[in-house]
C-alpha cells in the first residue's frame, strides 16, 4: 500500500497565490466537520456537488446518489492557472477545494476512510501558502510540504495538522478517481514513493461509514445535502429490511 508520494512535478506557487488573493473572501466556509478541528479551518469550493460553490461537502464518488454529480463552480472560472493545474491531472476529478487553516488552528487526529489509491479514490495536496511552523503528520511521520509541490497522501491512515506559525496555510486539494493515466503517473520512478504493508481487506462503505456521512450531510442544512442524506438513509433502511 502506498503511504504517500512526493511528485517530481512543481507548480507555480506565485501564480496560485495571486489567484487565491483575488477570490471573494466572503465565500470561505468553515469546514462542515466541526468536531475534527479547533480554530478556523475553511474551504472555497472550485468543484462541488452539482457545481454549488456554497456546498462544501466532499464525500466520495461512491457515496453520491441519484443525479447528483461533481461539477465546476463559478469560482473556478476566475482561476485560469488553477484550471491549468487541474487539467494536468488526466483523471476524473470529484471535489476540488482551496483549504485554509488559520494561524493557531489544529486539525485533530482522524482518518478519511477508503480514501486511498488502492481502493480507487485519491486526494492530492498542492501547498499554495505555508510556513515553517506548519506541522502535518501522517501517522507519526511529519511531512514538510513546500509551496508549489504536489503530494498524494493516503488519508485513510491517521493524520493531523497544527499551524503553529503566524500566517495561515492554504492548500489546493484535488480529489479524483484512479485510472490508467494515474497508475502510470504514480509509479513513475522519478517520484519519491513511500509504501507500507497492505492491510487486511475490509468492506467499502460499511454501515458505520454511511451513517457518518449522513451525519455530516445533515450538519450542512442545505437542500442538496438533505436530499443526499435522505437517499442514503432510505438505502440503509432497505438493506436492513
Amino acid at each position: 500500500m502506498i503511504k504517500y508520494i512526493r511528485f517530481n512535478q512543481q507548480f507555480d506557487a506565485a501564480r496560485l497565490q495571486q489567484e487565491v488573493a483575488q477570490l471573494e473572501t466572503s465565500r470561505w466556509k468553515e469546514h462542515y466537520n466541526r468536531s475534527n478541528y479547533e480554530g478556523s479551518w475553511s474551504t472555497l469550493q472550485l468543484r462541488a456537488i452539482n457545481g454549488q460553490a456554497d456546498n462544501n461537502v466532499a464525500i466520495q464518488a461512491g457515496a453520491l446518489r441519484g443525479e447528483n454529480t461533481f461539477r465546476d463552480t463559478p469560482l473556478l472560472a476566475q482561476c485560469p492557472y488553477v484550471k491549468e493545474v487541474l487539467d494536468f491531472f488526466q483523471m476524473e476529478k470529484t471535489a476540488v477545494r482551496l483549504m485554509k487553516l488559520d494561524a493557531g488552528a489544529v486539525i485533530k487526529p482522524h482518518r478519511d476512510l477508503d480514501l486511498n489509491f488502492e481502493q480507487g479514490e485519491v486526494r492530492f495536496h498542492i501547498p499554495v501558502l505555508t510556513n515553517p511552523q506548519l506541522k502535518f503528520y501522517l501517522e507519526e511521520e511529519r511531512l514538510v510540504m513546500e509551496e508549489g509541490t504536489c503530494w498524494y497522501l493516503n488519508l485513510s491512515l491517521p493524520h493531523q495538522v497544527r499551524n503553529d506559525g503566524a500566517t495561515h496555510r492554504v492548500h489546493l486539494v484535488i480529489d479524483g478517481i484512479v485510472n490508467d493515466w494515474l497508475r502510470q503517473y504514480c509509479h513513475d520512478a522519478r517520484h519519491q514513493q513511500v509504501t507500507m504493508a497492505d492491510p487486511e481487506p475490509n468492506e467499502q462503505y460499511s454501515r458505520e461509514d454511511q451513517l457518518r456521512i449522513i451525519g455530516q450531510l445533515r450538519q450542512l442544512q442545505t437542500a442538496v445535502a438533505d436530499k443526499l442524506a435522505d437517499e442514503m438513509q432510505a438505502e440503509l433502511g432497505e438493506l436492513a429490511s
